[in-house]
């Protein structure tokens, strides 16, 4: 999809000539010759950990003299190597017998370059040896590609692990997500349509202290800071501090490259039917992402897995001791920067320590910078604190409490992260399944019992799900930190290391704040709504259907020990609400609206406006609602709760909250109703879609459809198809025109009419063709513009797809976010990631009145996730109401 990059650092820094520097000196530069001694080896004197710690000090410039190790680098003539990945298979029907394939791509999967100039070649070994002059960049390429290829290495050998754990020699008490055939479909590695890719690191990327991998490219950039020397013949730089200088960054950003596998593993498809495309590769059309380009708790959850990926490679709790003081000191600020990732660190603030109580807990760390505790910061950077410390506090909580064969404790640190690799591709996977289907085992193309086709494990089917898992049910904490729980209690406290009990589990996320669910939802929470008698897994308990692989479907969903949540608080959805002086904020400038839409296509976000019915051009920056203006909107949201409420999110995209006012036609042709509403007929104008009444809002009396049918159709009934037109009908030009369906979501937004004798809420289309004679060329989302996608009921007022949804990082007790920012030390400032973007119309008469029903939630909620029984709601639900919090936002349209 998207150019969704992630950078070790957030904000660049802007550079003014420094003076005085002498931390490099430039005759050094490519002057020094190493020995040749390596000739014939093909191994290079490389550095094995940063200069801060190779001298023991922070130090702001690199000198590796005497601090060289040798070390194989590759056989190949140049900086690129193939992926060797171990599968295992059983041999018999006893899987305690195995056997293995060995599976090496046939075309290259890492390549290490100087930059992106598309004049630069590759470099060559010489006479087998991989040795250059000291700070060349050639060196660095090498000592570039050395730590890539072997943490590369690392990683596939605990993926191979995971496989073979959960596959053959776990309990198998749940269906693994992890991919059964990672060899035959090549997603243990980035694939894109069912083809390997490379991952290319250019070492010496652009003039800017920052490195980032980007996914869309599959590329790792490392910046660099360097100077233009002062030379009447020629130009030169000197070269100051380059990013690849700190093995820790290049393990931080190699870890959102392994983030992207791990996501994507079952988002490519081996078919086995020979009625389907037997042994073809089907890859889906999206791929996921851990993360949107804004703040959002995904995104911090993928830096704190980076992170962890340090702690992986050299078992330090720090980062960037060398790659962060250096930018701290080139930028002018503070000395001795580092990025902490466990509390006994001396970086972080006093009060914050291993002991009961003082870890970094959720929500109240979110936004904590351990370089300056006394500002608030809404960054992914900041907010991935929290998860970084968990996932190396259970780490060292495995070491510490799993029996092992060895008492090496490089062995046990290896072993420890295997476990933990194995727990985040069973997460990722799952969280980042398009199928739908959560596992191999209910494969459509499996040769096992037919009906296990019918199980859709994670949500509501293929079509949907790229929808479901990015916007409509995101990863936040609550739900990543639940499935890691689900899998530490299946395979870590069942069978690895039953030392480490459920119980100990549960406290050690609970110290975190992290135990914000009730239940691991081991049934599953997925319907296949075509067949809903076989739509999920728990609906074969105690049948002999899984007997084959012992997975034995849950009755009832694994429940928290409550007397375990002791930080964790959950607050119900009715303490959020909109603030009754300031409901909400708007940007209407037009130089800022046209940034922010540029930034989401960027992105790769479906971003499509209505030309020529509003447009930017149009925007006056009043900060109101104009007709034609394109806006962005936050809602001023209030906490009035006594807890912290954080991963606060609005969503405006269609949903289930309007009613067919006549359900004698299960779909309803949008020309009959135009004809219809046209000539004031409303009886036969069979779409003409009521609001439900929902919190008494709008009453029957304003037009609201107060009903409690629980039939298609009507307001008691959730939509399960989440489809809003289907082509079926043709005019007598032999058009094919869309109908809506009876159980269609429609557009969070309808208008208030008034006549003669009543003032009522309608929905769009009925307001533009009574009230204003419109036509659907004069609407936003036209046919000219969106074909098929056309929904008249957004004709004047229309939430912009790929920027229908915010997120706003805490609201603190009896406060608006915009309070908890000013509060604590932060100016109020707006991203695109805390705004939606709302176009509007400019055939709308001023003084129009609209009611936009935006639904909210957060991720420590106690009944935005579970229904009043305790149990999870299916994912289909989250089309209608229930799980959020309503909130009507009016406003009138001004000149």
């Amino acid at each position: 999809m998207g150019k969704n990059t992630f950078a070790l650092l957030f904000i660049s820094f802007i550079f003014q000539a420094c003076s005085g520097i002498t931390d490099v000196d430039p005759s050094n530069t490519g002057k020094r010759a190493l020995s040749t001694a390596l000739a014939g080896t093909n191994q290079a004197y490389v550095y094995l950990d940063n200069p801060s710690i190779l001298d023991d000090q922070f130090v702001t410039h690199a000198d590796f003299d005497g601090k060289l190790s040798p070390q194989f680098i590759t056989d190949n003539n140049l900086l690129q190597s193939n992926c060797l990945f171990k599968q295992y298979y059983p041999d018999s029907l006893s899987p305690s017998s195995l056997i293995y394939s060995t599976d090496e791509t046939d075309t290259s999967c890492l390549s290490t370059i100087h930059d992106r100039s598309t004049t630069t070649q590759m470099i060559q070994s010489t006479n087998k040896s991989w040795v250059f002059s000291l700070d060349s960049h050639e060196f660095y390429q090498v000592n570039t590609y050395y730590h890539i290829n072997t943490m590369t290495e690392r990683f596939l050998e605990s993926l191979s692990f995971a496989h073979k754990y959960v596959h053959l020699e776990s309990p198998r008490t749940i269906p693994p997500a992890t991919k059964y055939n990672l060899r035959d479909t090549g997603t243990y590695w980035l694939s894109k349509e069912g083809l390997t890719q490379n991952l290319t690191s250019y070492a010496y990327c652009y003039n800017e202290m920052n490195a980032y991998f980007d996914p869309s490219s599959d590329e790792l950039c490392f910046g660099y800071y360097a100077e233009e020397d002062d030379d009447d013949d020629d130009t030169e730089e000197t070269v100051y501090f380059r990013m690849v200088q700190d093995p820790t960054i290049i393990y931080h950003e190699l870890g959102h490259a392994f983030v992207k596998i791990m996501m994507n593993q079952r988002n490519v498809t081996k078919g086995t039917d020979p009625d389907t495309f037997a042994s073809v590769l089907k890859s889906h059309d999206y791929q996921s992402d851990l993360g949107e380009l804004y703040y959002d708790e995904a995104g911090a959850i993928n830096e704190a897995l980076a992170d962890w990926f340090s702690y992986y490679m050299n078992e330090r709790t720090s980062l960037g001791e060398f790659a962060l003081n250096a930018i701290s000191h080139y930028s002018g600020s503070a000395y001795g920067q580092y990025r902490p990732l466990s509390e006994d660190e001396d970086a972080h603030a006093a009060g914050i320590s291993t002991a009961e109580g003082e870890r970094l807990s959720y929500p109240a760390y979110l936004h904590y910078d351990p370089a300056d505790p006394t500002i608030a910061l809404e960054d992914i950077h900041y907010a991935s604190g929290i998860a970084s410390h968990y996932f190396v506090a259970l780490t060292k909580a495995l070491k510490s409490s799993c029996t092992f064969s060895t008492t090496d404790t490089d062995e046990i640190h290896q072993i420890a992260g295997d476990y933990m690799v194995m727990l985040f591709s069973e997460t990722m996977a799952e969280i980042g399944d398009l199928t739908a289907k959560g596992s191999d085992f209910f494969s459509p193309y499996a040769t096992l019992n037919s009906a296990q086709k019918n199980v859709f494990f994670t949500n509501l089917n293929d079509e949907q799900s790229f929808l479901w898992t990015q916007h409509i049910n995101p990863p936040n904490y609550r739900k990543f930190f639940r499935i890691l729980g689900k899998n530490i209690f299946h395979y870590i406290s069942s069978d690895l290391c039953p030392e480490f009990t459920i119980d100990k589990s549960e406290k050690l996320l609970d110290d975190y704040g992290l135990l914000l669910f009730r239940s691991y939802e081991d049934r599953g929470v997925g319907y296949n709504t075509s067949t809903m008698s076989d739509a999920i897994y728990a609906s074969y308990y105690g049948s002999s259907l899984f007997t084959n692989r012992t997975f034995l479907p849950y009755a009832l969903n694994t429940v928290v020990n409550e007397d375990n949540r002791r930080y964790s608080i959950l607050i119900s959805k009715e303490f959020i609400e909109l603030d009754d002086d300031v409901i909400g904020y708007v940007i209407d400038g037009q130089t800022d609206i046209d940034n922010l839409i540029t930034n989401l296509k960027f992105e790769g976000k479906p971003v499509q406006t209505s030309e020529g019915i509003a447009d930017v051009e149009y925007n006056n920056n009043h900060t109101d609602i104009s007709p034609g203006e394109i806006v962005a909107l936050s809602l001023n949201l209030r906490n009035t709760s006594n807890s912290t409420m954080g991963g606060v999110q609005f969503l405006a995209n269609d949903w289930d909250h309007m009613k067919l006012s006549n359900l004698s036609n299960t779909y309803v042709s949008r020309n009959v109703n135009k004809n219809a509403l046209r000539n004031g007929d409303i009886t036969t104008g069979l779409a003409n879609f009521k609001p439900c009444t929902i919190d008494g809002f709008p009453s029957t009396s304003a037009g609201g459809a107060n009903d409690t049918n629980t039939s298609d159709g009507y307001c008691g009934h959730t939509s399960t198809t989440n489809s809003s037109l289907i082509l079926t009908d043709t005019d007598s030009d032999s058009n094919v025109l869309p109908q809506y369906d009876l159980d269609a979501p429609q557009p969070v937004c309808f208008v208030q009419y008034s006549d003669e004798d009543e003032t009522t809420w309608v929905n769009q289309d009925y307001y533009r063709q009574v009230k204003l004679n419109l036509e659907d060329s004069q609407c936003l989302n036209n046919p000219i513009w969106s074909s098929n996608e056309f929904n008249p009921n957004e004709c004047l007022i229309r939430t912009l797809p790929g920027a229908n949804q915010a997120v706003l990082g805490k609201i603190e007790p009896q406060s608006t976010w915009a309070e908890t920012m000013i509060n604590n030390g932060a100016d109020l400032e707006f991203s695109a990631g805390q705004m939606i973007l709302m176009e509007v119309n400019k055939n709308i008469p001023a003084g129009t009145t609209f009611n936009c029903r935006f639904r909210v939630r957060f991720t420590n909620c106690s009944d935005c996730w579970e229904d009043d029984n305790g149990d999870p709601y299916p994912d289909y639900m989250y089309t209608g109401h229930e799980p959020f919090k309503v909130i009507n936002f009016q406003f009138t349209v001004l000149e």
